[in-house]
């Protein structure tokens, strides 16, 4: 392996928060024409699962993503859960990791049976043509994966013009909330959105030709009637305006509080009030 290979595999695994002892296993990939390193498989579910057994396929968690996204900066996901949320057997843990990513992991979506179905949407900002994984992590410590491929390039690297980038911040922190009742379940289709332009640090100012410094929404707790039903940790592959659509079993109504944390360290709480089911 020559020296610009070594390099080019140390600065991988250090953004990936991994030690360069990982470097060799890159060696046996580098060399001659082979294809190109499965990150997942060789950095990703290293780091975040150990070797833990991870069961492929829809049985449990099923993702939709765009095989060509129209815009790279706000590619929709789906992600279908397969059981009920009950207090017996519930998805505790959804990641998301768009693997060839500056920051693979996405997010990271602690649930609780309270939603009553484990289904989350979002958009996600994809840098170029790559694999996106969905692990869902049972209560009983069981883990299994979903995956998708998307084409798609630039989504944390293009720039905001001036004057949008200007009116976002002044918007910083404002939201969104509307659910919609389920007719046949208990529980309501809702969706949050916050204003933020989740600037990825990797984006250049138009006008000085200096990369903008990253900021961008790390944390998201959505709480009903004091009780928390769904947190989400999150890093720069989130779109501008981050917005999460879930499940929740509204009840005889009540509120919901959304507190979202930012990387500039910004905390802002808003409450809706919901009608009962």
């Amino acid at each position: 392996m020559t020296r610009l290979t070594a390099f080019f595999f140390r600065t991988i695994a250090a953004c990936l928060g991994l030690g360069v002892s990982v470097c060799p296993l890159f060696a046996l990939a580098a060399g001659g024409q082979q294809s190109e390193i499965d990150l997942w498989s060789m950095l990703l579910k290293p780091k975040y699962f150990q070797a833990r057994p991870i069961t492929s396929g829809k049985s449990i968690i099923e993702m939709r993503i765009p095989l060509r996204a129209e815009d790279a900066g706000v590619v929709p996901v789906s992600i279908d859960a397969r059981i009920p949320q009950t207090p017996e057997r519930y998805i505790k843990e959804i990641f998301v990791f768009v693997d060839k990513n500056p920051k693979p992991l996405a997010g990271h979506f602690f649930l609780t049976p309270e939603l009553g179905q484990a289904d989350l949407a979002l958009r996600l900002r994809i840098n170029e043509f790559t694999t996106v994984h969905v692990v869902a992590e049972l209560n009983n410590g069981e883990l299994y994966m979903d995956e998708g491929y998307t084409r798609a390039s630039g989504g944390c690297s293009e720039p905001p013009p001036f004057l949008k980038l200007k009116e976002a911040r002044g918007r910083i922190g404002e939201m969104k909330f509307r659910a919609t009742h389920s007719d046949k379940t208990d529980t309501a289709l809702a969706q949050l959105i916050i204003s933020h332009p989740n600037i990825t640090g990797l984006q250049l100012d138009q006008r000085t030709r200096a990369f903008i410094p990253a900021e961008y929404v790390t944390k998201v707790v959505i709480n009903f009637n004091g009780s928390p039903i769904l947190t989400a940790e999150t890093d720069i592959s989130l779109s501008e305006d981050p917005s999460f659509r879930f499940f929740f079993r509204p009840k005889h109504g009540g509120t919901i509080e959304a507190h979202m944390t930012d990387s500039k360290g910004r905390e802002v709480t808003h409450t809706f009030t919901v009608g009962g089911a």
